[in-house]
């Protein structure tokens, strides 16, 4: 199978998105509070890095709960938008290339973060990174896209509106050849219009816990974490 290349400036392709990200993401934060609950359920100490931040949103909840966290990030744009919403450690981090002096009781990545990664070695790069930085009996909490995502999308989805004066156009597609979901966006300012472009996979629920078996974990994999839209995992670093 051949999958669509993830290159960096997709990654990091937030320089607009990041502005308007909380208020057109806003349906998402109905469930951080089920997020917040697995958090407290399996992390028992209270050191936390969160991976894929973003906005800061849930660092900032997080904190509220009691946990030290460490944001991280590979967006500048949004590690900046972040500073609205979370006054917490925040660092530049890729999540394929963890290597800090320091360990964790807990890791988190939601909201499909985990589905920017291409494939196989960019898996077992970032679970094998994450569980060099746990603690001993620390927990990685994350979720992913589920398969009924691809079927949800072979219709494109279609969006237009507006955020603070500016027009938006937002597509959604799904490939089911190579198993990615495309997001489109375009922007329309007074003098140039902007547009921005994001590729997830959706990746099989036993090829992410053969990748977490492999990089240590003992796994607990819940299917339909979020109905039809989202897959949960837990590893416990033994």
């Amino acid at each position: 199978m051949v999958r669509p290349e993830v290159d960096q400036n997709l990654i990091d392709n937030y320089s607009f998105l990041a502005d308007i990200y909380d208020d057109l993401m806003i349906i998402d934060r109905s469930n951080y509070d089920i997020w917040r609950s697995y958090v407290k359920k399996y992390i028992h100490g209270k050191k936390i890095l969160e991976l894929a931040s973003g906005s800061g949103i849930f660092a900032s909840l997080l904190e509220e709960d009691g946990y030290n966290v460490l944001a991280s990030d590979i967006s500048k744009a949004m590690r900046k938008r972040a500073s609205f919403n979370f006054d917490g450690a925040y660092i530049d981090l890729d999540m394929r290339h963890i290597d800090l002096e320091d360990s964790f009781d807990g890791v988190v990545c939601i909201l499909d973060s985990i589905n920017y990664l291409a494939d196989g070695k960019e898996l077992d790069a970032t679970f094998e990174g994450v569980y060099d930085h746990l603690n001993d009996n620390g927990v990685f909490i994350f979720d992913a896209h589920s398969f009924a995502r691809i079927e949800e999308f072979k219709n494109p989805y279609i969006e237009e509106g507006e955020i603070d004066g500016v027009k938006y156009q937002w597509t959604i597609r799904s490939d089911e050849m190579d198993m990615s979901i495309v997001q489109n966006f375009v922007f329309y300012l007074d003098d140039r219009i902007i547009k921005e472009s994001h590729i997830q996979i959706v990746h099989r629920p036993d090829v992410l816990i053969k990748a977490m078996e492999k990089a240590g974990f003992k796994v607990t994999y819940i299917p339909d974490f979020i109905e039809n839209e989202k897959e949960l995992f837990i590893g416990e670093k033994k």
